[in-house]
């Protein structure tokens, strides 16, 4: 479940304890894991801190951002075993501030990588938010090694479910596990030297680089090509949307 939560100090997303309180109990009734937008800007310091006074932090509880969390709270979702997952290019792109991958990582919270919203960061490519979530952590750290390829391709997959708590459906290969894999061709010039293969992905490998991809069984891409959907139809359909919805809103 996408939870609210408290909003935070802005007056503006303002929610009544009642109601985010009973949101919460509701998810976890059903034994829905719930996602939450925790301090990610400067207006939403100290959410975390009222979570943990209400007892609602845990591993079924994943808080998004982090960027403007004191060390105090994020070591309360530390010690509660809360799942982080961090959205480099969002939190970047409107402001948040630097992602703090290192800082959670160092807890040892669960952290895992994300896109938020593809209105805010223009894409859902997650070979860039590796890219950019390895070069922050590296540059921050001013150590190169900090955060490694295959830290980067680790939180990208099986840390990412894991801190929904998928972990044992998804986000790796494994015999009884659902069939969700994607498959990189290495004839593109960009990977034609094929090296260290989580490297050659995080650093080299991009959206049009992925050959096939399955998702629980289900081909949706072959060969390079889409064949779950017509993407004409779909583009077009998205434009018919927008031309309407700015109908209605008189632009």
């Amino acid at each position: 479940m996408a939870w609210r939560g408290t909003g935070g100090s802005n007056p503006a997303m303002h929610v009544p304890p009642a109601l985010y309180k009973e949101e919460i109990a509701v998810a976890r009734a059903l034994g829905l894991p719930v996602s939450v937008h925790a301090c990610g800007p400067a207006l939403a310091a100290g959410q975390i801190a009222t979570y943990a006074d209400a007892g609602l932090l845990g591993p079924d509880l994943q808080l998004v951002h982090l960027n403007n969390a004191s060390a105090a709270e994020i070591a309360l979702a530390a010690d509660a075993g809360t799942p982080v997952s961090v959205s480099p290019w969002t939190e970047l792109e409107i402001g948040y501030g630097q992602p703090v991958t290192g800082e959670l990582l160092a807890t040892g919270l669960p952290v895992g990588l994300s896109v938020d919203t593809t209105m805010l960061c223009g894409n859902a490519d997650m070979f860039g938010i590796m890219k950019v979530t390895q070069a922050c952590a590296n540059g921050q750290a001013r150590d190169e090694f900090a955060l490694t390829a295959r830290d980067a391709l680790r939180l990208a997959t099986i840390e990412g479910a894991r801190t929904l708590g998928l972990d044992a459906i998804t986000g790796s290969l494994a015999v009884g596990k659902r069939a969700d894999l994607i498959a990189v061709s290495l004839d593109a010039p960009n990977l034609g030297v094929p090296t260290e293969a989580a490297r050659l992905l995080v650093t080299a490998a991009t959206p049009r680089d992925v050959d096939l991809v399955i998702a629980d069984g289900r081909v949706l891409k072959r060969d390079g090509a889409v064949v779950a959907l017509e993407v004409p139809e779909v583009v077009s359909r998205a434009r018919s949307a927008l031309t309407e919805v700015l109908s209605r809103a008189g632009v």
